[in-house]
């Protein structure tokens, strides 16, 4: 692999570790900035929202400027956010870092997937891609840990400065390896998806179409991140596919059912310290099992949605939503805490594929714009969350609390999974689906 994808890779591995690393360190930052643990899960909701804003945003500039361009502005304002972090002297500025570094979350991932693909032979675009996505893999499972462990030996802001370590080398390894004006080898279409467009340009992301990705071999969450491969019809289609009921009962699903994982995980670390009694040294250790689930949920979750997609759906989100609830009482002792967060971890990806993979299938032959509306569902679904848990916590319910009302979002979820497969689901006739390879 060029020196440049390896550059992406560890971009990648900040921007997946950023969207998890403040929960390790939630009771740390809280009392040195003399606010309640809700007021910093709110840096997780404004990062939440920050990653919804800044996909679109990014990608309209990217049909303007030249994929080096935007990629390496995605990476400084991912830098320049975390620096505002790491420095800011009240909440406010923090808070204000935390937006910044969000909005170039989705269109660096997006976008570094497709340059990746440009910067190889035909015959090895789908290694380059996975290749940048095994960042976002790894930061699934380390992000958090390593955040924990940083900010307890050194203090928290030593977490953000991690951030802008692995930030500044992905920028130094983007400058020194991408090529000056980028002319990619030749695209060889491979008649799948009929877009003869954007072939070699460096002038224009152009939705990414021509880029022709192979999403083969992706995990779950890095589709969910990728948005979909980015290739396929006209914006027009893209937008008149948008309009299905199936396509919004799809989204609404993903928004409330996947909403509960971050109601519970942001305040994690503290309720593993104040409700179980763990001490603080264990946190580290705990958040890594977390991340082993959510590996194995992953890939679980993508198995069984192919195989069978909306039952699959309704189980994944069901079990969350019992886990979640169960959370409420694993919590208070420590074996079975132990035992609930692999399991929660597991529960908690387990979701994603299914939803992703419904909301593409809802949308028919036009599931790119559907599939980044699902990223802000996603985004959108933890701000929520993480809202209404911070809410329960202020108002008296016990740092616990967040567990069942984690469960009570992503049990709304599974009722509006139910209702739409009854009312719309079974009722349409098939649609069918875009081939991604």
């Amino acid at each position: 692999m060029p020196l440049a994808v390896w550059a992406m890779v560890i971009g990648a591995f900040a921007m997946g570790a950023d969207e998890f690393i403040v929960a390790g360190v939630v009771r740390e930052i809280a009392t040195s900035l003399d606010v309640t643990i809700a007021a910093v899960g709110h840096f997780e909701s404004a990062y939440a929202l920050g990653v919804a804003v800044g996909a679109p945003l990014f990608a309209a500039l990217g049909t303007r400027f030249p994929r080096r361009s935007v990629l390496l502005a995605t990476t400084g304002v991912f830098l320049a956010g975390n620096l505002l972090s790491a420095l800011g002297p009240g909440y406010g500025v923090i808070m204000s870092g935390r937006v910044v570094s969000a909005m170039a979350h989705g269109a660096f991932l997006g976008i570094a997937a497709v340059y990746a693909a440009e910067l190889v032979d035909p015959d090895r675009k789908g290694r380059a891609v996975a290749t940048v996505f095994t960042g976002l893999t790894a930061s699934t499972v380390l992000g958090a840990p390593i955040g924990a462990a940083v900010g307890q030996a050194l203090g928290w802001r030593f977490t953000f400065w991690t951030l802008v370590l692995f930030g500044g080398l992905a920028l130094i390894g983007l400058l020194a390896f991408l090529p000056p004006a980028h002319h990619g080898p030749p695209q060889h279409d491979d008649g799948h998806h009929g877009t003869g467009h954007g072939h070699g340009t460096d002038d224009a992301l152009e939705h990414t179409h021509g880029a022709a990705v192979d999403t083969d071999g992706l995990d779950a969450h890095a589709l969910a991140h990728l948005g979909g491969g980015g290739h396929g019809p006209s914006m027009r289609e893209q937008v008149v596919a948008l309009r299905r009921p199936a396509v919004w009962a799809a989204l609404l699903t993903t928004l409330l059912g996947y909403g509960g994982v971050f109601t519970s995980y942001v305040y994690i670390a503290p309720q593993y310290t104040e409700v179980t009694g763990f001490s603080s040294g264990w946190i580290t250790p705990l958040l890594l099992l977390f991340g082993a689930g959510l590996f194995v949920g992953n890939h679980l979750g993508g198995r069984l949605a192919d195989r069978r997609l909306m039952p699959t759906v309704l189980g994944t989100v069901a079990g969350l939503a019992v886990v979640l609830f169960a959370m409420t009482w694993l919590i208070e002792s420590a074996v079975t805490a132990v035992i609930g967060t692999f399991v929660f971890g597991v529960a908690a990806f387990s979701v994603v594929a299914p939803l992703q993979l419904r909301v593409m299938n809802a949308a028919g032959h036009a599931p790119d714009v559907a599939s980044a509306a699902n990223i802000s569902a996603f985004t959108l679904g933890s701000a929520l969350g993480i809202y209404l848990g911070g809410a329960a916590i202020d108002g008296g319910l016990g740092l616990a609390s967040v567990n069942w009302v984690g469960g009570l979002i992503s049990a709304t979820g599974l009722a509006v999974a139910v209702l739409s497969w009854l009312l719309i689901d079974r009722r349409r006739p098939r649609i069918p689906r875009a081939h991604h390879h």
